[in-house]
């Protein structure tokens, strides 16, 4: 294993049969285990300055999904939500993980949500942050089928110009916050050379959505895991009434909407993300 990039833990990278996967650890090797999950477009550099915070009493790994940050591109071609979250169980098994706490924000959420609806034995608490698997304000379907375009994809990634993406990026945060610039680069850096590689990933896991956001209310309804809901209270990707459809099909689980939060809870209140999260890991929310 080797540092990884931010000091985000030890890295290594795990063989998987559909994918290899970067994964990050940190935190007490006997500590209850956490895995973070990023959306769509970043990395595992989201959680930059929230798993400091649960390394503190948790063994916490990071992961870079399949084609993002140090992950290479999946052997596998057709991937479905269902698809990942086998994956996700691949890894959990490799790492001696039985039934670790998921927190997923973004696409992550919903593959987060997925996992633990199909695989219930496997997630013994679950965080779902901004989350669009139930509905989207503003759907990013087009930018995704045209990344994710066998030809252009590619051209149209690696062409793409930073300061629409950077206008987009912003354009996604709560009102009057400022994204770092370092890490806005890094991102864009990241689209423009894999950028076609993250969207046929990721409009797999997207179309599986279904075209109404139906497709996982059943197999979520009714749910008997320990839930937290963390949606931006100021979304407009997605917005809080998707929050509050979680928290009709899960039972018992809490939803906080967080005042001037956008689409990136995790970089944009990553103070009140950790409280939150170490409330509800520790069981004493």
């Amino acid at each position: 294993m080797t540092a990884g990039p931010l000091a985000l833990g030890e890295s290594s990278t795990i063989r998987l049969r559909d994918a290899d996967l970067r994964v990050y650890q940190t935190g007490p090797a006997d500590g209850p285990p956490v895995v973070l999950l990023h959306g769509f477009l970043t990395s595992a550099v989201t959680w930059r300055d929230v798993h400091p915070g649960l390394a503190r009493r948790h063994r916490v790994v990071l992961v870079d999904l399949p084609g993002c940050g140090g992950s290479p591109a999946p052997r596998a071609r057709d991937w479905t939500a269902a698809r990942a979250a086998g994956l996700l169980v691949e890894l959990f098994d490799a790492l001696g993980l039985a039934a670790p706490a998921v927190v997923g924000s973004q696409m992550g959420g919903s593959l987060a949500a997925w996992l633990a609806a199909l695989h219930p034995g496997r997630v013994s608490r679950l965080v779902v942050m901004a989350a669009g698997a139930l509905g989207e304000g503003a759907a990013n379907l087009g930018l995704y089928r045209a990344l994710a375009a066998p030809v252009a994809g590619p051209l149209l990634a690696a062409l793409f110009p930073y300061r629409p993406f950077a206008e987009k990026w912003a354009a996604a945060h709560g009102p009057g916050f400022v994204p770092d610039p370092a890490v806005v680069r890094g991102y864009h850096r990241q689209l423009r050379r894999r950028g076609a590689v993250m969207a046929r990933f990721g409009l797999g896991v997207r179309l599986s959505y279904g075209e109404d956001f139906d497709a996982l209310a059943g197999p979520l309804d009714g749910l008997a895991i320990p839930a937290l809901l963390l949606f931006g209270a100021e979304d407009r990707l997605v917005p809080p009434s998707t929050g509050h459809r979680f928290a009709e099909l899960i039972p018992g689980s809490r939803l906080v909407l967080l005042p001037g939060c956008g689409d990136f809870p995790q970089e944009e209140a990553p103070a009140a993300v950790v409280a939150a999260l170490t409330d509800f890991l520790t069981g004493n929310e």
